[in-house]
């Protein structure tokens, strides 16, 4: 496609570069004929050497793109999965830049299991075969990568009508039969921070008891917000980060707290108060999209864990959510342990590249060469990529504007490794000019950029009155 230069309003070097990506300036001293505009000096390249402005005159900045770091893809115990780590662009507004980014999955890259455990009383045969999940689940995620944590949580709802019967005696006391242990309503509570000693985590869940509710929904969006926004509490770490939610209803979203007068909107934010969600019974539940954005920002992949009547609910739900999948858990969630290892095969397996949310003047777009027989795909995804498979994605930015300075991440959704964009902008010329008077411009004044301008720089500029002797005086 041939270039254009669709100018408007050009007075100097600047204005012309800032036109458009077509752009050029010729600096040759005597490049503009007597009675010629300025402007005539912006043009497209091919066109300023067809009016004899020599190959140096033309100023036409181009990108520049440099690799800060950039480490090689390596295994081992701080593993590198993404190279470079960092790049710096300098881009002309309008000007694509296309760089590489290479993913490498590597062996005995770090899980952390969350299980996030329903404990309404429909489950009761579940948490009986879920506290002797520890030592197997361990075993098995431990045979997969070499370095697994696993830890524990459980939710109901919000211990108000009509979600929850409010009776004292009822709240203290939600289940219905009298004859075994039962634990009072509670929304959220966080069990078991990740750890590695399976044996920890059976005791703890071992002294977990079933409790209850009124309506069919359960809290599952509450606690499942809190797990992603208390990184602290909960322990996650530098790792790929999986949430398992076992239950066997549906879940409540914003906007369902109305229905106990709850009018004040979820605020994203960790509010465990000895281990228990102090923030149930004031805030509303969050929405679906503030799920999404909070796992995607914590780069938790949730693994929806469901009974059969659940699982068209949830896989609704998991396709509003990038990276997450759904497996049937059988009548007493004795397949939970395989549901899970399938489910990380999966994710993990399943490449999507992503980046932050940019402004509308910064547009980033992929195409990805996945090898192994894979024809290059105009997406940032690529599946089956196996532990010490190299991918690699061409990322073009854009930016349509001049700006100061942006930075921003790209990375593969669920990996806690990024690279870092940092963006600048040329929008100015470089000329290379004396800051002296200058003969061309009859002593009085400065070449810029083959131009010439006063000196005072609080005078709007140079007028010449005579072209041939280009004697320079001030303008008013």
């Amino acid at each position: 496609m041939e270039e254009q230069c669709l100018k408007a309003s050009v007075n100097t070097c600047g204005d012309c570069i800032k036109s458009g990506s077509g752009c050029a300036w010729c600096k040759d001293l005597n490049f503009t004929k007597a009675g010629e505009q300025e402007a005539a000096r912006c043009n497209t390249a091919a066109m300023l050497r067809d009016k004899g402005c020599s190959s140096n005159g033309i100023i036409n900045p181009k990108n520049d793109f440099i690799k800060t770091k950039d480490k090689p893809l390596a295994p081992g115990a701080n593993p590198v999965q993404i190279q470079p780590q960092e790049v710096q662009l300098n881009l002309r507004p309008g000007l694509p830049q296309t760089f590489q980014l290479h993913f490498k999955r590597a062996i005995g890259y770090p899980v952390d299991l969350y299980y996030l455990m329903d404990l309404s009383y429909s489950m009761k045969d579940d948490l009986e075969n879920v506290k002797q999940l520890g030592n197997n689940l361990l075993t098995e995620l431990t045979r997969i990568t070499g370095n697994a944590r696993i830890g524990f949580g459980s939710f109901v709802d919000k211990t108000l009508l009509p979600y929850t019967d409010t009776n004292e005696a009822k709240l203290q006391r939600p289940c219905s039969d009298k004859s075994e242990p039962c634990q009072p309503a509670f929304g959220f509570q966080h069990v078991l921070s990740l750890t590695k000693d399976g044996t920890k985590f059976r005791d703890m869940v071992a002294k977990q008891h079933i409790s209850g509710n009124l309506d069919p929904p359960e809290g599952s969006l509450d606690a499942i917000m809190q797990v992603a926004v208390c990184v602290k509490d909960i322990g996650w770490g530098n790792s790929t980060r999986l949430l398992v939610l076992a239950t066997d209803d549906g879940f409540h979203m914003a906007g369902d707290g109305k229905l106990a007068a709850i009018l004040e909107p979820n605020k994203e934010t960790c509010e465990l108060v000895k281990n228990k969600y102090s923030k149930s019974n004031l805030w509303d539940y969050p929405s679906v999209g503030q799920i999404a954005r909070k796992l995607e920002e914590q780069n938790i992949q949730p693994i929806f864990a469901v009974t059969k009547k659940m699982e068209t609910v949830y896989t609704e739900l998991s396709k509003l959510i990038p990276k997450s999948a759904v497996g049937v858990l059988s009548e007493d969630s004795s397949n939970v342990v395989k549901i899970i290892v399938d489910a990380y095969n999966n994710l993990t397996s399943e490449v999507i590249l992503a980046h932050e949310a940019l402004p509308d003047f910064i547009s980033v777009k992929y195409t990805s060469d996945c090898k192994g027989g894979e024809s290059p795909s105009e997406r940032g995804k690529c599946d089956n990529v196996n532990i010490g498979k190299e991918v690699i994605f061409n990322v073009t930015v854009t930016v349509d504007r001049c700006i100061t300075s942006q930075s921003f991440l790209i990375g593969p959704l669920g990996f806690s490794e990024k690279m870092r964009v940092n963006i600048r902008t040329r929008c100015e010329c470089e000329c290379d000019d004396s800051n002296q008077p200058h003969p061309h411009c009859g002593g009085n004044g400065k070449v810029v950029c083959g131009s010439c301008r006063a000196l005072d720089l609080q005078s709007k500029g140079c007028e010449f009155e005579s072209r041939a002797g280009r004697n320079c005086r001030w303008g008013e």
